[in-house]
């Protein structure tokens, strides 16, 4: 074991260990890993507004959003219109000349899912998960070892783009409209414009310089709101937000991760059914959440159950509020966080840890629509 600045650390006997050790030592491990996954990535920088009006555009964002976040006039709008069909061209004249998709993004200072939605122009969705060296899967288990570094941005709980491929392959078609409203860092955009899909994504952080498709928005617990225009329904709701209790260090004062669990229990009550009041008879849910148990440092037959939040209580509380659960896909966590040091000390207590991660997929219950 090593510290920040690469020294060697003595390994503590298990006695040396409190209750709750197991909980900081992940954190601290999970902090390093962030800074390594930093390391991997592209250093993000401000986009020129052509570039902006690029991605927005190829994300389906209507020309008034455009011109209102940009701050520009929408007649701007099309004039980048032509400049971009130029470097689109460039972009598949360089492609076939050998010219790789990194060093494109950096030549033209693009993000790379910009680069991948022109390489992949007129491409089925199988031949794209081809084309990025992503297996498909043909079943409800989804496990990836690694997040990949080309989409999204270094995030507190980012999750790998393949998963949010295979939610679009099974679950829309080209063209479709999806919507983000925890965004983050942007995972699910990036794997839309991959796949030729329309997002509209929102997050409490304002990065126009070098997120302008992310919308900034608030989803009050005391005044929800619902973003899109009246007549705008989405095709999928992707919702992965903050889990419970976990990482809520790392996340904007306020996080809904911080909450107590009746707040936490009732922002989703409520959030549901907003979802479900602003969806059209075809919206198809993706809810993404973890289990959570209060284990760190606790035998297994000893945990208090009122602490957890099972994802069984998230179906429970989708089909409260009119959602009819289609499909439950398995998508674990990755086992690399629990060390061999910490896996012995989870031994020796019978500590039993969590790995589950579910993606609940739903339709409007029209039945339960009647019964309103």
């Amino acid at each position: 074991m090593k510290d920040q600045n690469n020294n060697l650390l003595l390994t503590p006997a298990l006695n040396e260990f409190s209750a709750r050790e197991i909980q900081t030592f992940a954190e601290d491990l999970e902090k390093t890993n962030q800074k390594n996954d930093q390391k991997k990535d592209t250093l993000q920088q401000e986009f020129s507004t052509q570039i902006k009006v690029a991605v927005m555009t190829r994300l389906g964002i209507p020309h008034v959003r455009i011109a209102q976040r940009l701050n520009i006039h929408r007649k701007t709008i099309s004039k980048y219109a032509q400049k971009n069909q130029e470097l689109f061209n460039k972009i598949h004249q360089e492609f076939k000349s050998g010219t790789s998709i990194p060093d494109m993004a950096q030549k033209y200072n693009a993000p790379q899912p910009l680069v991948w939605s022109v390489i992949l122009e007129e491409k089925t969705d199988q031949e794209r998960f081809k084309c990025l060296n992503w297996g498909l899967r043909a079943w409800d288990n989804w496990y990836f070892n690694d997040v990949d570094h080309r989409f999204g941005d270094p995030w507190p709980g980012r999750i790998p783009a393949q998963l949010v491929a295979h939610t679009l392959f099974y679950f829309t078609k080209q063209n479709d409209l999806v919507l983000d409203p925890m965004a983050g860092g942007g995972v699910v955009a990036d794997t839309c414009l991959a796949f030729n899909r329309q997002c509209l994504s929102f997050d409490l952080l304002d990065r126009v310089k070098t997120r302008p498709e992310i919308e900034p928005f608030l989803w009050d617990p005391e005044n929800l709101a619902w973003p899109l225009p009246s007549g705008k329904k989405p095709d999928l709701i992707f919702f992965d937000p903050p889990y419970f209790k976990k990482m809520a260090a790392h996340y904007m004062k306020g996080s809904i991760s911080d909450f107590s669990k009746p707040q936490y229990l009732s922002f989703f009550r409520n959030i549901f059914s907003l979802m479900r009041e602003q969806s059209k008879p075809t919206t198809l849910m993706a809810f993404l959440n973890a289990d959570f148990r209060d284990f760190q440092g606790i035998p297994a037959v000893n945990e208090n159950p009122d602490n957890a939040i099972l994802m069984f209580t998230y179906a429970k509380l989708l089909e409260t509020c009119g959602w009819k659960i289609t499909h439950l896909m398995d998508c674990p966590l990755s086992t690399e966080r629990f060390t061999g040091n910490m896996v012995n000390r989870m031994h020796e207590k019978r500590t039993l840890g969590i790995v589950r991660r579910t993606l609940i997929i739903g339709k409007p219950d029209i039945l339960h629509k009647q019964e309103l």
